[in-house]
């Protein structure tokens, strides 16, 4: 094991992965039920905050992701659990009064044949090749080669339709093949304060 890796250090990284619809990290949400390190695999149990939640793939994505740019990780197994079921009592007290003090909670909806999202914030790229992504509260989010392109196309010239066809072209597959990844990814990045909600529909949950 590296003589930094430890359980605290993997919790600190997925404070930095955020579920696409609540500004909170995954961490502080109470979505993480417990980390395991064996030598240079690190082994995550999590789940999310329902079952059939559309970001699953994605969140899981970026936990592996985020775990093995750890220095000493060269593997890490992200296993989604539903028992026991998530509930909001499982949120830090940080989070229940981030969320409070936000408004009302949202869900976030937008047509990809016609909005056109633009990007907020900026980005930077450190030394070690981790890419970071800054709002305009200047809160941090790491991200990946791919979130990086997809938030610097958004110029507001095209909309998200033409962004997946542009992408699927870049990477050699089908629209259809990334289209939910993209759906997803710009969800969160309006979530987060990268993407201008302007043309996507910002309605309050439901009860």
């Amino acid at each position: 094991m590296s003589e930094g890796l430890s359980v605290d250090r993997v919790m600190d990284v997925l404070r930095n992965c955020y579920d696409p619809e609540i500004p909170v990290n995954i961490v502080d949400l109470g979505l993480v039920y417990g980390v395991a390190i064996d030598n240079d695999t690190v082994k995550v149990r999590m789940t999310l905050t329902a079952m059939g939640c559309p970001a699953s793939a994605y969140l899981s994505h970026q936990v592996k992701e985020l775990i093995e740019k750890i220095p000493g990780v060269t593997h890490a197994d992200v296993d989604i659990v539903w028992d026991p079921p998530w509930t909001p009592d499982k949120m830090s007290a940080a989070a229940r009064e981030r969320l409070q003090a936000n408004q009302e909670p949202v869900t976030i909806e937008f047509d990809p044949a016609s909005f056109k999202p633009r990007k907020k914030g900026h980005i930077a790229r450190n030394p070690d090749g981790t890419i970071v992504l800054i709002n305009e509260s200047n809160s941090r989010y790491l991200g990946n080669d791919d979130i990086a392109s997809l938030w610097e196309k958004s110029d507001g010239s095209k909309t998200i339709d033409e962004l997946t066809s542009e992408l699927a072209v870049e990477k050699k597959v089908s629209p259809a093949e990334i289209r939910m990844q993209i759906l997803e990814v710009v969800t969160q990045l309006v979530a987060i304060g990268l993407i201008s909600p302007e043309d996507s529909m910002v309605l309050p949950l439901q009860p």
